[in-house]
């Protein structure tokens, strides 16, 4: 049930607003919810339009606005998210009330009391010795032509098991628990769990980013999880994989999957209908690429 909600509530965006034709995949129903095995060639859908948008760090497609994606400004942005089309274009501003942009680094949707919830990761160390960090729950707004909205975040406040690490990734598992994946500079990433009533992370395995000995290319700086919670979408600088977390404590082997190349990509997002997936990068007017699935598992 929860499954076949969050499908209905999700859309591909349109082609009707991209003035071409909309990203499409072939071969894969609107109700699968498994992996995808084979991805197309990237494609650059569109230009991000306000130039003030110049250090995007995070994304999420819309569950209850088809054809919105959702992104946020890095550190010291305002702390707002902003909702963007098909055409790259921003439709909508949301003001987080009650919270910060210390570091926020990534951004998550997932199911909550309320029907559906972004998660923002202020999760990063701004290469300072920070120790508290937290995630911000808020409602999806239903967007109504509204240029700004203003929506009040619950502040869920956490600290690292052991020494603080830097993190720039965020995902959210079918329950709402969020994931934390760290970013490490001797090729690996720590997996960490927040479970619900919880202040300190849970670790949960370690994953490999890149080949022994790689540094700044192999730093994980984006996440995400498959709709059933299966598949961890973990991208550096350079790489993108996929691991199968069906249990999180003993992940399996990473799989590189092509994408877009970017100069200083920080966002990824599984797109929930078309089982493709999502990026953008910082920078003044960056690219949004998307990737399509072309077969189910």
């Amino acid at each position: 049930m929860l499954l076949a909600l969050w499908f209905a509530c999700s859309a591909p965006l349109p082609a009707a607003e991209t003035g071409g034709d909309a990203p499409t995949d072939s071969g894969r129903s609107a109700e699968s919810t498994g992996p995808c095995r084979a991805y197309a060639a990237a494609e650059a859908v569109a230009q991000v339009s306000d130039p003030a948008l110049d250090e995007l760090s995070g994304l999420a497609v819309s569950r209850q606005n088809p054809g919105i994606l959702w992104t946020h400004e890095d550190s010291g942005g305002a702390p707002e998210l902003y909702a963007l089309d098909a055409t790259g274009a921003t439709v909508a501003t949301v003001q987080v009330v009650g919270a910060d942009n210390v570091d926020w680094e990534d951004l998550a949707i997932g199911p909550c009391d309320a029907g559906w919830c972004l998660a923002v990761g202020d999760i990063g160390t701004l290469g300072t010795d920070r120790a508290s960090f937290a995630i911000l729950r808020l409602i999806e707004p239903v967007l109504d032509g509204s240029p700004t909205y203003a929506v009040e975040a619950e502040v869920l406040p956490y600290t690292w098991p052991d020494v603080a690490e830097d993190a720039e990734s965020l995902a959210l598992f079918p329950d709402g628990t969020p994931l934390v994946v760290s970013k490490r500079a001797d090729a690996t990433a720590g997996l960490y769990r927040l479970p619900a009533g919880a202040t300190v992370l849970e670790r949960l395995a370690d994953v490999q980013t890149g080949a022994p000995g790689e540094d700044l290319t192999a730093r994980a700086t984006a996440a995400d999880l498959s709709t059933d919670g299966a598949v961890l979408l973990l991208r550096t600088y350079l790489h993108l994989y996929e691991f199968d977390v069906t249990d999180p404590t003993t992940p399996g082997p990473a799989v590189e999957r092509a994408f877009g190349l970017e100069l200083q990509g920080e966002a990824v997002a599984y797109d929930p209908l078309q089982g493709g997936f999502w990026q953008v990068s910082e920078g003044v007017g960056p690219t949004l690429h998307y990737t399509g699935c072309t077969g189910d598992p």
